[in-house]
């Protein structure tokens, strides 16, 4: 008899597992302050993913350590499903190749959903610099090393990685000059006491619109459609340079596989909408939508391209 209901429950367990649901609100945590570019997209996700999955989904902000205390709190939560990390690469990838102090490990301790949304990044001139294009800036810097300076929005922000980044692909020395904050690079791009600086491009958009600086390039592996008429950096003689803002849907590492197929199928649920799509293209955001194995291979790239960088420049975050 026992030998029959252990069979029974044996077999029926995989049945439960796929038909779960969430059976209370669930928690979508945004490792940074309210207001910014990854708050913003989480709210997007947040309420028609709650209805898909037939409960509200709150986005709560955990701010601290650089996004560690928001992803720590996710990494340490029960894995039923309810407690979701919203993530990008300063908690994930760029954590894990340049931060030596952690309370996660971001390879082991969070199980990947899904890629939701990313915005590519564009690289700014001064139009003080009398260069129309990136390979013209290329030549320039090569020409006068360390004559050009690009900005960032401080050390280890993730403006100041790209600099570095394309420092080392295109083999060309400038210097790098931190501010506090991007919008205090603006008026002296304007004045060309900095010439180059990277931004994310909804943001990197909104500036060349006006006389204060020229989009030269951006880091998709194609011309986007936010600007198809702005070369990528690759084409421009950067090899390998994409990169994004990227978000995505992460859980706690012992969450069973059929509680993430459910998420993840919800998500991309939602993702198909054309509604959905509309909205986050107008706050300069396109809809990725992957599978978790996808997901999984950006964060594996990403951490081996920024351990790279750490590596050759010895730069680290801590």
């Amino acid at each position: 008899m026992k030998r029959r209901a252990l069979l029974l429950a044996t077999v029926a367990s995989p049945a439960v597992a796929q038909s779960w649901m969430p059976s209370r609100p669930l928690r979508l945590v945004v490792p940074f302050a309210p207001g910014g570019s990854v708050d913003l997209a989480a709210r997007l996700l947040a309420e028609p993913l709650g209805q898909r999955l037939g409960q509200s989904v709150v986005v709560e902000n955990r701010t601290g350590a650089g996004g560690a205390i928001g992803a720590d709190s996710v990494a340490k939560a029960a894995p039923d499903g309810l407690t979701l990390l919203w993530g990008s690469s300063g908690v994930l990838s760029i954590a894990a190749a340049l931060r030596g102090r952690l309370p996660y490990d971001p390879a082991r301790d969070f199980a990947p959903v899904s890629l939701v949304m990313r915005a590519w990044h564009g690289l700014l001139a001064s139009p003080r610099l009398g260069a129309v294009d990136l390979p013209q800036v290329l030549a320039m810097a090569r020409t006068r090393p360390g004559a050009l300076n690009i900005a960032s929005g401080g050390t280890g922000s993730a403006t100041h990685l790209l600099a570095e980044r394309l420092k080392l692909i295109a083999g060309v020395d400038m210097v790098h000059v931190p501010y506090r904050g991007s919008g205090a690079v603006y008026p002296d791009l304007a004045a060309g006491l900095v010439q180059l600086v990277f931004e994310s491009l909804p943001v990197a958009l909104a500036q060349s619109r006006g006389d204060s600086a020229r989009l030269i390039a951006v880091s998709a592996p194609t011309r986007t459609a936010l600007a198809p008429d702005v070369p990528t950096l690759v084409e421009s003689g950067v090899p390998g340079f994409v990169t994004s803002a990227w978000f995505g849907v992460l859980v706690p590492a012992a969450t069973p596989d059929s509680i993430r197929a459910v998420l993840g199928d919800a998500i991309r649920e939602v993702s198909s909408v054309p509604d959905f799509r509309r909205r986050a293209l107008e706050a300069g955001l396109e809809v990725v939508a992957s599978s978790a194995a996808e997901f999984a291979e950006l964060l594996a790239t990403e951490t081996r391209d920024w351990a790279e960088v750490g590596a050759r420049t010895g730069l680290k975050l801590d």
